[in-house]
């Protein structure tokens, strides 16, 4: 029976050898298939990272491992955001990295913690990681809050970006190095000085590998490929999502927001859902919260940085309701965990609170 599973698996890989070699159609008619497509093929290659990652955590442990691969995966983030930055789309940036955070926070997470909470009373949290995550999440919303509060209260046009150096590039400027400054430091925390607080002993290898347990550099070298072709396949899905969703009545706020978020976050989903399907809440959390926390605290003022040399100089500033969005979502998930502990009503709440932020944002 596994076998036979192994099998259909590598039949719905053809699409994905499809969907990255097959350019994106002209013909608006051919977006919606072409956008299917897709969609199919990225569910095997997410599958087949996932099963790494399980490997990968089998052989450093499931904190190491599990930030390998968030790390992994946000770097390609960073690098298709590189593109839109030098095209000088400030707002698809600032609105699709705010979407990844609310996605991640409240549905990934809540999904997997009804999930977990089906074979789990109570589900437990490393204490350390937890309290670490969460409390970055709300600190680092409330950093990014803080040039926009000054520059709205300049009364001036907000604006995502500039093509010159003015003052809220430099102010921005300023705030993303102490902000990337903050998160490398929580790497020498958990790390370094309290790297017994967060790195807990490698489970028995029977717990996430399989009997054919492959070496460490492979595992990372086949990580990176298929990481690297979920890219490609996610970029032409949102494309020709971006394609499809021409001429409804949902706002570009909307669509960047809510819509497209939903489907490039398909590979950190499954890995997610697979991690709490085990019980394994931690990997969950890393998957979502510090995943979030990152695309936060390093992606975003990298951004800013590589900006000045392309001289696309991108404002730390969010538009309001992806702000308020933001400070929404890190609060729950600050309460909802704060007990150290998880059940599947929690997961509702989350759950509660993205449809409540998703049907706002669509109807009013």
């Amino acid at each position: 029976m596994r076998s036979m599973s192994i099998k259909s698996w590598n039949y719905f890989l053809i699409f994905s050898a499809l969907a990255v070699v097959l350019p994106a159609p002209e013909k608006i008619s051919m977006q919606l298939p072409y956008f299917l497509l897709c969609g199919l093929g990225l569910i095997p290659l997410a599958h087949e990272a996932a099963k790494l990652v399980d490997e990968l955590i089998g052989k450093v442990g499931d904190r190491i491992g599990s930030l390998l691969n968030i790390t992994l995966g946000n770097i390609l983030e960073l690098i298709i955001a590189i593109t839109a930055l030098n095209s000088g789309l400030y707002n698809l940036v600032v609105v699709g990295i705010a979407g990844s955070v609310i996605t991640n926070t409240l549905l990934i997470l809540g999904i997997s913690t009804v999930i977990a909470g089906r074979k789990q009373l109570n589900i437990e949290l490393q204490v350390h990681s937890r309290a670490l995550s969460t409390n970055q999440l709300l600190i680092s919303v409330t950093l990014l809050s803080i040039p926009s509060v000054f520059f709205w209260n300049a009364l001036h046009p907000l604006t995502e970006g500039s093509i010159k150096m003015d003052n809220f590039s430099t102010y921005s400027t300023i705030v993303a190095v102490l902000i990337l400054g903050s998160y490398l430091m929580s790497y020498v925390l958990q790390l370094g000085t309290h790297r017994s607080f967060f790195i807990k002993p490698k489970q028995k290898e029977s717990d996430h590998t399989s009997g054919n347990s492959i070496s460490f550099a492979k595992i990372i070298l086949i990580l990176v490929v298929i990481t690297i072709a979920m890219a490609l396949v996610s970029n032409h899905l949102v494309g020709a999502l971006e394609y499809s969703v021409k001429g409804s009545h949902l706002s570009p706020l909307v669509v960047g927001m809510f819509v497209l978020p939903i489907f490039s976050a398909i590979p950190e989903a499954i890995v997610s859902f697979r991690a709490a399907t085990k019980g394994h809440m931690d990997i969950a959390m890393t998957s979502t919260v510090e995943s979030s926390v990152q695309l936060l605290q390093f992606v975003l003022p990298c951004l800013v940085l590589i900006g000045i040399p392309l001289h696309n100089y991108l404002h730390l500033t969010f538009p309001p309701q992806a702000l308020a969005s933001l400070f929404g979502a890190a609060l729950v998930v600050q309460w909802l965990t704060e007990a150290n502990s998880l059940n599947w009503y929690k997961g509702i709440l989350l759950l509660i609170t993205y449809s409540t932020l998703i049907t706002g944002a669509v109807l009013l």
